[in-house]
This record gives C-alpha cells, structure tokens and sequence, in this order.
C-alpha cells in the first residue's frame, strides 16, 4: 500500500506540469529522464518497478548468441543472465518468480504492464546491442524484429515506416515534422538501436550494429514496416555524422542520436533540434555543475533536466530511479 500511495502522489506530481505545457507536442519538442542500465537490480529490484517510474526510457544491454549459447541474453556481462525481468506471465505475479531471465521474458514482463496501463505515455527502450547480430547463426536484424513484433505486438511500436509515412526518405519526414505528438503516442514503445561496447571494441567484427540496422533497412524496400527499431549513431558530434561509414543510403535512417552528455556540451547541437532529430544525452549527472548519478535531491535532478533540454536533448540519461525525477519532463529549448 505504501508502495502504491508513493507511486501516485510521484504521478501527480510529474504528470501535471506535462499537461498543462506541453499536451500536443511532438515527441521531439519533449524531454524526459532514462535510466541507464534499468533492467540491473540494483537499479530497480523488479523490471515492473522500472515501468512504473514514470521513465522516458529504458536501457537495456542484449547479448545476441555469444558464444553460440542460442539465446538473447539481457545482462551486463556475457556469462550468464543477470537482470530484473520475472519469470511470471501474469501482471500480478511481476514481483515474483525467478529473475535473470532472456530478453523473451522482460518483453513479456514489458507487454504485461502495457496491457494493464494501456494509454501509457510512449516508453523509448534503448536497446545497446553488446555483441552486435549474428546473422549466420540466426539473430540477425530480422529475427529481432521479429521477437519484438511477436512479444509486444508490432501494432504497439512505433516503427520507422510509420514516421516516414508517404516521405521520400524517413530523413525527410523528420525534418519535415513528422514525428508524432506525444499525446498521439500514448501506449506505444520506440526502439532506438546502438552498437554496444563489445562489439565496438572487437577487432574480429568490422560490421557495427547501426550499419547493419541501417543497410538491412535499405534492403526491406516495400516491406519497411516490419522494421521495429531506429538505428542509432553512438558518439556526439557538433556537425552531421552521417558522413563516411555513416554516410551513403545509411545516412537517411539516422535520425536518432547519442553520447555522453558532456560531449555534447562540448559543441553546439542545433544541427539536431534544427532537423528535429531526437538526441539521447548520457550521464548527464555529470554535467556541471555535476550531482550525484543516483540520489540527487528532486529539485536537482529535475534542474538538471531542464539544463540537458536547453541544449537540445530529448532524453537525459542517469542512474536515478525517483519516479518525480525519472517521470519528469519538460518542453526541449
């Protein structure tokens, strides 16, 4: 009961200041809070305590057939699962059962909340692919997609065919403002894509996964909807990246953005806001003046949001988990 009084009293509070400012707004003239790493348990003891944050997104590490162990593997390190998710297949049980389960199993813990708070504002999971595809052994971009699609219901994604709509490109349909209100957006999730540190860092795998995302885009031609995930460049930049490998037909898939929150102060980011890109700016806790990444008072947490959003980001990424922190948002500007 407490747990539950506390939660409501934190969804008044954060709720409020979002209706009364910002009802209509697309979801890139929005900034909210994510929680890095949020499926850890020293995060948040259960995926459900997570959801009901109030978060504007979630990250989420996935391991993708190491080793040849024929699963999706949500956890920090390959080895074995560690996270949050329940083993439980019903809403009441999601604080129960056994936890360090697959990915297969925190979607059905995600779709079980979504079916009971069905007009959810739009969650973004932010999906770090650690080890990057493996196509050959079947868990490419795909099969993903298809996990996904099959867990959550494609119908509750937001997908890249849907913003580009009749667009030449879905670069031209973000920059032409096609994004959609937030409001409009209610009891969908959005997948943002980035090449994990793994990958990045292995000299035997010359094929990131925001390249592959984006060329297995290209390839779908008519078939775009059944794509379910926005490839993402990793690294904040003053000036478009999308040159070089980022370049060529990737280039027009590229409309969401990430980096370490400090890079990005480092330079100017109106490039993004300008083309209404979506920007991801993490531990933002440490920009300066910097607070603590876990526990900051209310009002610095919210402040600092409100510092990231003048900057031109979408989301501020942290370690908090105080849902009037976490479920803060604020107009982008």
């Amino acid at each position: 009961m407490k747990r539950l009084a506390l939660t409501l009293a934190a969804a008044l509070t954060i709720t409020t200041p979002l209706t009364a400012h910002a009802a209509d707004a697309s979801i890139a003239g929005i900034t909210g809070a994510g929680v890095h790493n949020a499926y850890e348990q020293g995060t948040f003891p259960w995926m459900i305590d997570a959801l009901e944050s109030g978060a504007s997104m979630l990250e989420l590490d996935v391991w993708q057939n190491f080793l040849g162990s024929r699963r999706y593997q949500v956890s920090h390190e390959p080895w074995a699962p560690a996270n949050n998710c329940s083993s439980a297949t019903t809403f009441s049980a999601l604080r129960t059962g056994s936890r360090n389960q697959s990915l297969e199993a925190c979607l059905r813990n995600i779709k079980l909340w979504h079916d009971q708070n069905p007009n959810h504002a739009p969650l973004i999971i932010k999906l770090e692919a650690k080890n990057g595809y493996d196509g050959r052994g079947g868990y490419g971009p795909a099969q993903l997609d298809a996990l996904i699609a099959s867990s959550l219901g494609a119908g509750n994604v937001l997908k890249p065919a849907d913003v580009k709509g009749s667009h030449a490109s879905l670069d031209a349909a973000v920059k032409a403002g096609a994004w959609p209100s937030r409001e409009g957006s209610r009891g969908k999730f959005m997948f943002t894509l980035i090449t994990g540190a793994f990958e990045a860092g292995n000299p035997f795998d010359t094929y990131d996964t925001h390249h592959e995302y984006a060329d297995y885009l290209t390839g779908l031609g008519g078939n775009l909807g059944s794509a379910m995930m926005f490839p993402t460049i990793n690294g904040a930049s003053a000036t478009d990246p999308r040159v070089g490998e980022n370049g060529g037909t990737r280039a027009q898939w590229y409309v969401t953005f990430d980096g370490d929150a400090n890079g990005w102060f480092a330079g100017d980011t109106s490039f993004y806001t300008r083309n209404n890109y979506l920007v991801t700016m993490a531990s933002v806790h440490n920009v300066a003046p910097a607070i603590d990444g876990r526990n900051p008072t209310v009002q610095q947490g919210q402040d600092k949001v409100r510092q990231v959003a003048a900057k031109g980001a979408t989301v501020a990424s942290s370690d908090w988990t105080n849902p009037a922190i976490v479920g803060f948002t604020v107009p982008r500007g």
